[in-house]
């Protein structure tokens, strides 16, 4: 969800120069969206029929300039992996001055879907405003 609503934001603003990817630390790959997530993002203009999971690999850690995680354990995960990526790597719920997890919905009603969204959509914002801002001061 967090991937699909962050690259919708990129494309509607016409930023194409914003790469943006995600990938599960125990994730099994090529697994299709979950139906809910599907039914949730597609209320948000979010086509994801084409959408893959994947599992993260030190490759995608190496190429990324920011990491951003779900959880702490995620982010623990990650500097297991590469200790050096801990430096570009946060938690989403930072970019809403808040601390804490966002709940993994997996398995569970739309419901509960939704409001992992809604966990997570103040936080994909401000982080869409920041990632801009930088980019800006880099132009």
């Amino acid at each position: 969800m967090a991937e699909a609503y962050f690259s919708s934001l990129c494309e509607k603003a016409g930023r194409f120069d914003i790469s943006v990817s995600s990938a599960g630390t125990f994730a099994s790959g090529g697994d299709g969206a979950s139906l809910q997530t599907a039914a949730l993002m597609k209320k948000y203009g979010v086509d994801l029929s084409r959408h893959r999971s994947s599992l993260l690999t030190v490759g995608m850690i190496n190429e990324a300039d920011m990491i951003v995680t779900m959880t702490d354990p995620h982010r623990h995960h990650i500097g297991a992996m590469q200790p050096a990526a801990l430096k570009k790597t946060r938690n989403l719920l930072e970019f809403a001055q808040k601390e804490g997890n966002i709940s993994d919905p997996f398995g569970g009603s739309e419901k509960i879907y939704s409001d992992c969204f809604s966990e997570m959509k103040e936080a994909l914002d401000n982080m869409f405003r920041e990632v801009i801002g930088k980019k800006k001061a880099r132009e």
